[in-house]
């Protein structure tokens, strides 16, 4: 997976996803805080990605 820069948006969004999902695995991530800025960054990236399917 990271063997190559991504091509496009949609490799960036896929990458950036695995490691926001890493992230969350962590013990930080219990925090409250934390498990808020993954799930807005989660929604953001379904949002460009929904975008970039449209164009």
């Amino acid at each position: 997976m990271f063997a190559e820069p991504a091509r496009t948006w949609a490799e960036v969004l896929k990458k950036w996803r695995f490691l926001l999902d890493r992230r969350a695995m962590t013990p930080e991530a219990g925090d409250e805080r934390i498990q808020k800025l993954i799930k807005r960054a989660l929604c953001n990236m379904e949002r460009l990605e929904k975008r970039e399917e449209r164009k």
